[in-house]
């Protein structure tokens, strides 16, 4: 059972999450991420104040929506929290490496830091496609292929992530994943 599975109680096996996780463990270790701390993030004032503004933009947006102001059931407003939380991180590593892509980034282990903290809310496998195409640009090619194994994983948690099969997509998510290996070789 992996640790996620432990914490939130759940017995069924995930190897897309608990490959996930194992690398949120192994990489800050490895790489010597900022803001990391045996698996567990830190965040940084900047990552705060994205977070921070996607939220309120998806609050503003759903006052608009109802004329009023919307509450969450509070069973779902947390994993609605950290799916804007992962979202907000993912854009800001984005708009970063983005901007930096031309060059190799000098200061690319925050980036690698921000990405892995919204793999770490959202569970997405684009943010882990970005997270190894970074690694591999900045020479880490061995922790670029350890990321990109885990994409590989991704079918056995498609369903629950999008709560339905979308072949298409997750065939794009898979052959992605297989190219920048075969660039890895």
């Amino acid at each position: 059972m992996g640790l996620l599975a432990k914490l939130f109680g759940r017995q069924e096996c995930q190897p897309y999450v608990d490959a996930g996780t194992a690398l949120t463990f192994k990489l800050p270790r490895s790489l010597n991420l900022p803001d990391w701390n045996d698996g567990l993030p830190n965040y940084t004032q900047e990552e705060i104040a994205a977070i921070d503004r996607r939220l309120s933009q998806f609050q503003q947006m759903a006052n608009s929506e109802l004329g009023s102001e919307a509450k969450f059931h509070p069973d779902a407003a947390p994993k609605l929290q950290r799916m804007l939380a992962g979202e907000a991180l993912a854009g800001l590593a984005r708009d970063k490496f983005m901007f930096q892509s031309e060059d190799i980034p000098t200061d690319w282990k925050p980036l690698a830091s921000t990405f892995l903290k919204a793999w770490a809310s959202r569970l997405d496998p684009s943010t882990l496609l970005e997270l190894g195409d970074m690694l591999a640009k900045v020479g880490c090619k061995n922790e670029a292929k350890e990321v990109l194994q885990v994409v590989l994983l991704f079918p056995s948690y498609a369903k629950t992530l999008w709560g339905k099969n979308d072949d298409e997509l997750l065939g794009r998510i898979v052959s992605e994943a297989k190219e920048a290996l075969q660039t890895l070789n």
